[in-house]
Parts: structure tokens; sequence; C-alpha cells
């Protein structure tokens, strides 16, 4: 790796190390700071609902400018200040003020870093995955350390954990590399109504895909409690499916080169399909629940690095960081939002199968709206029909 790749890789690393401690114990503080279930769930929502639209805040003012690391630095140093100030307040009024700027930066953060990247990896871009590896290794070492040291110290440690790790990212930060910015394109097909059509046609696709997750990242721990999976087995199953993550970004640059991203994409929506429905029809296999964590390779790891590439190819130079926070928006934040709450309901309505079955349709419907997906010419952008 150059410098250049080393410094993006370590922010990667930072970043999710941050990530690593807030989504599985930042609920743990809260409660411990006597917050009831529906204001801690209110408190989590907000942080979706600041994520649909904050990060393409972010990347409209990055793209705008010559060098995207000054709105980087800007959104690090907000994200440290906002977790440092998180370790102070304690009323719910206070807690939503200061987590809504936490939201707006820490979720500002990835769609630029992404954009980056890729403009840094220009025509070895399929090599994007290998950087992103370093997030899931983040995460993994950090959750499992914070796991450690919760039940050393006591959920207080949460977040002055956030706050250290994002402050390493914030170093991190500084020692990006400048990128060069792309040219603009010399014939802008990527404006033209097939190309605006494709975008849309990925925005439904990342929202619909993102939607039916909401049932495994909401209530699967639930899920396996229910059938009677014991707790170590809940987080062996768990670290497994972050283990077959990494798997896939370390052949994913291979993958993609060989095959491309655009035949890849119904792959990792078909992969999802089958995952939700074993999910829904064995779940009292411990076997068969074993092997469909396995496939988080290709719902999680495949999909991002796929239209991680394939969206910046839709839209006209100089807005890369734009499709990338709208991709984000729309997926983990309206798409996480909408599957929360209709998990949630299907839950006491229909059963605890229901969510998977619901997911695994949602995930149909993502399939077949992939198939055809217009093929995107790495070299020019253009789409091919």
């Amino acid at each position: 790796m150059r410098a250049g790749d080393v410094a993006l890789a370590a922010t990667y690393f930072g970043y999710y190390g941050a990530i690593g401690v807030f989504q599985p114990y930042w609920p743990a503080y809260l409660a411990s700071l006597g917050l009831t279930a529906g204001a801690i769930g209110g408190m989590l929502a907000l942080f979706n609902a600041v994520r649909v639209a904050g990060p393409y805040v972010s990347a409209r003012a990055a793209d705008a400018i010559v060098d995207r690391r000054r709105v980087l630095w800007t959104l690090g140093l907000s994200a440290v200040v906002a977790s440092l100030l998180l370790t102070q307040v304690r009323t719910p009024l206070w807690l939503a003020l200061v987590f809504a700027l936490f939201s707006f930066a820490c979720n500002g953060l990835m769609p630029i870093v992404d954009t980056v990247a890729i403009e840094r990896l220009a025509g070895g871009a399929h090599r994007y995955s290998w950087l992103w590896l370093w997030g899931s290794i983040g995460y993994v070492v950090c959750a499992a350390a914070m796991g450690a040291l919760i039940g050393a110290w006591g959920p207080a440690l949460v977040p002055w954990a956030i706050a250290a790790m994002l402050a390493v990212t914030l170093l991190l930060l500084l020692c990006l590399p400048r990128v060069a910015r792309p040219a603009p394109r010399a014939a802008a097909l990527s404006v033209e109504t097939g190309d605006r059509r494709a975008l849309l046609r990925l925005l439904l696709i990342a929202f619909l895909h993102l939607t039916g997750f909401g049932a495994y990242y909401g209530f699967y721990t639930l899920y396996l409690t229910h059938y009677g999976y014991a707790p170590a087995t809940i987080g062996a199953y768990w670290a497994f499916a972050v283990a077959a993550e990494v798997g896939m970004f370390i052949a994913a640059p291979a993958l993609l080169a060989r095959v491309g991203a655009r035949r890849l994409l119904p792959v990792a929506l078909a992969a999802t399909v089958l995952r939700w429905v074993l999910c829904a029809a064995f779940p009292g296999s411990r076997w068969v629940m074993f092997a469909a964590q396995s496939l988080h390779l290709a719902g999680f790891a495949l999909f991002h690095a796929v239209t991680v590439l394939i969206a910046p190819r839709l839209v006209p130079a100089g807005r890369a960081a734009r499709v990338q926070a709208l991709i984000s928006g729309v997926s983990w934040g309206a798409g996480g939002i909408a599957g929360s709450l209709l998990a949630g309901w299907l839950w006491t309505a229909a059963g605890p199968r229901a969510l998977f079955v619901a997911a695994a349709g949602l995930a149909l419907l993502a399939f077949v709206l992939s198939l055809g997906f217009p093929a995107v010419d790495a070299a020019s952008g253009r789409s091919s029909r």
C-alpha cells in the first residue's frame, strides 16, 4: 500500500471502531442514565432521521470546493466535540440536541471518505474493498474490547470511548492525501434520462434492500432468543457474519475486476433473498441459521462494494460525494427507519417469522429491479443499453 492508501485504511479502522463502540453499547449507556425504552428508541430513530438528509448537505459542500478534506476536517472536529458533550449532558432534551449534531457529523463523514478513496484509486477502484475491510476489522476489535471494558468499568465509559476513537479518526483525516478531482466528462451522458432512471432504480433497490435489513439489525438477537438460542451462540453468529463480511472485502477486488459491479448486483440480492428465506423457514436449526449468517458477505459486503462503485458513474463528474450521500440517506437512513418500524409492527401483528418473510419479499423485489441494470463503462462513466 502507498502512504495515502494506508491513511485511508486507518481512517476506516478508526471511524468504524467508533461505530463498533456506539452501535452495540449506546443503548446500554442511555439506559444507565434512566431513559425508558421508548426514549431510547426515539433517540435511535433520531440518529437515522438525521441520516436521511444530513450526509447530502455535507457532501454538497464537499463537491463545491476543490479540496474535500476541509469538509472532512470540519465534520471530524464536530464529531469529536459532540461526542465529548455527550459525556456531560443528561436531560432528554439536551441529549437529543447534541445527539442530532453527533449524527450529522458522523454520518456525513463516510460518503465523502468513500468518494476520496474511489477517486484516489481511479482505474483501480475495484480495490476499494481492500481499504474498507479495515473498517470491519476496526468494528470487531473495538466492539470486543468495549465489551470487556464495560464489564470492568460500567457503561459510563461508552461516550468517552466513542470520543477517543473519533479523536483518532480526526488525526487520521488530517493525514489524508489530497486527491486530484476528476475532469468533467466530454459527453455528459450521465445526465440523460436513461441514467437518471438508472440512478432512481439504484436508489429504490438500495431502499428496499436496507428496509429488509431492519428485521436483522433491530430484531435478530431477539429472534434467536425467542427460539431458545443461548447468548454465547447468538454472539458467535454475529461474529461469524462479520468474519464473512471481511472475507468478501478481501476477495471483492478480484471478483469485481473479473465479473463487474453491474453483474454482481443481482448476485448480492439473490443471496439475501435466500438468507431471509432460511431465517424464516428454519429458525430452530442451528446449522442452517449459522449457514445463513455466511450470506452476510453478499447482502452487506458485496452489495456495499457494488453500489459504491456504480453510483458515481450515474452522475456527472463533480457530484460523486453527493450521490454517495444520497445512497446512504435513502438506504441506511430512510430504509433503516422504514425497516425498524415495519419489523416492530410485524413482530406484534404476525409473529417473529413474519419479519424475515417480509424481508425476503423486499429483497426479491430489489432483485427483480436489478435484472438488466445498465452496464457502466468504468472509464467513461457512460451507460450502455
